[in-house]
């Protein structure tokens, strides 16, 4: 993932509706599983973060800002194909 991360453009921390992204992430809430490094379509956007349709659980998922752990990097739709099969996914427990 850390080769991935240097190789892509940084974008803005907000993410747009309907964009690609993939970003570093460590859940707060106590006793759930969650995946450090989603690829995204994002959904909608609001005041503490943002939801998206995360490839690796294939369901959409909440993101709070405050547990976002690096940039949020926006993906064009070639490389978003691409990284859909490339086992990103690392999953861990609260």
């Amino acid at each position: 993932m850390n080769i991935l991360l240097a190789s892509l453009d940084r974008s803005t921390i907000v993410p747009m509706p309907n964009k690609y992204y993939t970003f570093v992430y460590k859940a707060k809430t106590p006793r759930i599983t969650y995946d450090m490094y989603p690829l995204i379509l994002c959904g909608s956007i609001y005041s503490g973060g943002f939801n998206g349709l995360n490839v690796h659980w294939g369901t959409i998922r909440q993101y709070s800002f405050g547990e976002v752990r690096s940039n949020v990097y926006e993906l064009s739709e070639e490389e978003f194909t691409a990284l859909q099969n490339v086992p990103l996914a690392k999953f861990a427990t609260t």
